[in-house]
């Protein structure tokens, strides 16, 4: 976009340069040179607008782009917050698991000392009731194997159960709380690893969270900054372009101040029959039949059309009292001066009005200035006589 607006920048001064005027040229010429400067300046100063407007518009969209993005890096820090509670909670959780881990363990190990004690008792007591058993008591069978090591058979087993010893019941009694300590260490241990695999998952989904987070505030960060350099670049470029303007405009200012005094020393233009040339300028249009240049259609010219620039002043072509001094359908802005004996002059299209209704003017005053207003397609000075209410050709007198 900066290329394409830097490129029309450069096309529209260099097409302005080629008509900067010279040195010594007309004063009407410099002028007009000066009025399409400032032309083609202001139309390109209003397409630089429509493309600030356009960025404006991407920018504001960039910004509520950026504060979703916001709203949402919030929520993921309190999210982030929460798994870090929560972590904290849990490894509180597993210290205290792992305390009661070591209690357990410590319990286990004195069990198991105790179970080596009775079962040691119940060796003995087997021992004895099979030495001092006799006949009445069952056959125990032993496996063949080390004095200090009794396997216990099958007939032992009935022997206990017989028996009751006090011994046999410490044993069952032991190896049941042996066993129940063996689960619930067990139980300990597999809630142990569940925790710690949900501990490093966590962990896991809160560094994934923070990375994209960041990322993705970088991303949006930069577009929003680089549509705002945009921005930014396009307001210097109107300045620029405004810049200029305001020096073709004290420029246009300046030639019209010499136009001014030029017509203030200078004397107009007299015919031989004393009347005075309204402009200087040469008839571009005269009296009679022809296509009007709005509607296209044959229609009486009831006076001649004299080349002018806008702005410049137009003189009474003969002294008299002005009698029409306003809008007049399709002539815009008139004058209308009695000469007395039947004259009266008409002057058409201009921009701003010299005189008022009443005003006695002499001949070549300067009662207006050249215009486009009413029915024209450019600036100029649209001329009438009338002899008695009647348009003649005015080129028969000026």
């Amino acid at each position: 976009m900066k290329r394409r607006l830097l490129t029309l920048f450069a096309a529209c001064l260099l097409a302005l340069s080629a008509t900067v005027p010279a040195a010594g040229s007309d004063l009407a010429g410099d002028l007009k040179d000066v009025r399409d400067r400032i032309s083609d300046l202001k139309a390109q100063i209003d397409a630089t607008k429509g493309e600030r407007t356009e960025l404006a518009q991407q920018l504001s969209d960039a910004a509520d782009d950026l504060a979703a993005a916001e709203a949402d890096v919030d929520a993921a820090n309190a999210e982030l917050d929460r798994i870090s509670l929560l972590l904290e909670i849990k490894q509180v959780d597993l210290a205290q698991v792992q305390a009661e881990l070591a209690e357990k363990l410590d319990a286990l190990a004195a069990i198991r000392d105790d179970l080596d004690g009775a079962r040691a008792d119940a060796q003995q007591w087997a021992l004895k009731a099979y030495m001092g058993g006799g006949a009445s008591q069952p056959s125990i069978a032993f496996s063949a194997g080390y004095l200090s090591q009794v396997a216990v058979g099958v007939a032992y087993l009935d022997v206990l159960a017989q028996h009751s010893s006090s011994a046999g019941d410490r044993y069952q009694a032991l190896a049941d709380a042996e066993e129940r300590t063996s689960a619930g260490v067990r139980a300990v241990e597999s809630k142990l690893a569940g925790e710690v695999e949900a501990l490093h998952s966590l962990g896991a989904e809160v560094s994934k969270q923070r990375i994209e987070l960041v990322r993705k505030q970088g991303e949006l960060e930069a577009a929003y900054e680089a549509q705002r350099a945009l921005v930014d670049e396009i307001e210097a470029e109107i300045k620029e372009f405004e810049s200029e303007l305001a020096g073709y405009e004290r420029q246009e200012s300046s030639i019209r101040a010499k136009i001014a005094a030029s017509t203030k020393t200078s004397s107009p233009t007299v015919s031989a029959g004393g009347w005075v040339r309204p402009v200087p300028g040469a008839i571009s249009s005269g009296f009679g039949m022809r296509i009007h240049p709005i509607t296209h259609q044959r229609r009486m010219h009831n006076g001649v059309d004299m080349n002018a620039s806008q702005g410049d002043p137009i003189h009474a072509a003969k002294s008299g009292t002005v009698i029409l001094a306003g809008v007049k359908g399709g002539y815009g802005n008139t004058i209308m001066i009695d000469h007395g004996g039947g004259f009266v002059t008409l002057y058409a299209h201009q921009s701003k009005l010299g005189a008022k209704v009443g005003d006695k003017v002499a001949a070549g005053e300067v009662i207006g200035y050249i215009g486009s207003t009413g029915q024209s397609t450019a600036p100029h000075l649209h001329f009438e006589i009338r002899v008695n209410g009647s348009p003649v050709d005015p080129q028969k007198y000026i």
